[in-house]
């Protein structure tokens, strides 16, 4: 019989022995849910949580909880689930006041009806589920964009036209929110005239992956190459570093499927993403 644990992420500190086995787990895996888990215990703990079932001093399952960060555009809750079983999910905590993304790791029977029913009887009312491939791309696989040098590293003067880029996804957030957001992330954009046409981000940076997201190119600049170009910028930052770059993409999104292999990216795997909503 295994017993449950409950760790809030301040309680996860250097030493701890969860930390050193999703360490390990990490490197043996990449862009496994075990970085997650090591990245956000460790740089955001107060804002992070672990529901860990232990049998025999091993970890059978554990769901971690990221309760959004400071900025608008984290608003929402990231829950992630490794070995789904049935203790792990239904000791999953969340109020039912914003949208939470699910990401599932390994296969469990019923797994993803599992999970909504859980969130149902938390409150949440609508749900959908879509595959994502997750996918890597190394030193040795990296194809660099022939249009990289179009990509600038943005800085604290680029607030305000990060700030409207954001508007046209369709995302309110104010000049001095924009500005923190590029002082703690590292955002590579392609400016064409006085606009940001088009944009990349790194959420996550640990010595052995960064994870790369937020790829968006307004719509009268695509097909022109500047999401691969800032991808590519950020890849290579990555493995100049002696990191793997990592990143999610819908499985049916064939546009940037085509973009992220042509510069080295290759699927590692496929999985279910669960999003929640109030």
């Amino acid at each position: 019989m295994g017993v449950m644990l409950r760790l809030r992420g301040s309680e996860v500190v250097d030493g701890h022995w969860l930390l050193e086995v999703l360490s390990r787990l990490c490197r043996r895996e990449p862009l496994s849910v075990h970085c997650y888990a090591v990245y956000y215990l460790t740089r955001e703990p107060d804002r992070s949580e672990i529901m860990l079932l232990v049998q025999d001093e091993s970890i059978e399952s554990y769901a971690l909880v990221w309760r959004g960060g400071k900025f608008t555009i984290q608003d929402i809750y990231e829950v992630y689930i490794w070995n789904p079983s049935r203790e792990v999910v239904a000791s999953i905590k969340v109020s039912p006041v914003k949208k939470a993304d699910i990401q599932l790791y390994g296969d469990a029977p019923n797994a993803v009806e599992m999970v909504v029913e859980h969130f149902r009887e938390l409150g949440f009312k609508r749900f959908g589920a879509l595959d994502f491939h997750d996918m890597i791309c190394s030193s040795e696989s990296f194809k660099p964009s022939p249009l990289e040098k179009l990509a600038v590293k943005l800085g604290e003067e680029h607030a305000e036209l990060y700030r409207d880029l954001e508007l046209e996804r369709g995302i309110e957030i104010t000049v001095d929110e924009a500005r923190e957001i590029l002082k703690t992330y590292t955002h590579y954009g392609v400016i064409v005239g006085n606009v940001l046409a088009s944009i990349a981000a790194r959420y996550v940076a640990l010595p052995w992956l960064h994870v790369i997201g937020g790829v968006f190119t307004r719509k009268p600049y695509r097909g022109r190459g500047y999401a691969k170009a800032v991808t590519s910028a950020l890849t290579r930052e990555a493995v100049s570093q002696g990191a793997i770059a990592g990143l999610h993409v819908e499985a049916d999104n064939e546009p940037a499927i085509r973009v992220y292999t042509s510069l080295g990216y290759k699927v590692l795997r496929t999985r279910k993403w669960i999003f929640a909503h109030p």
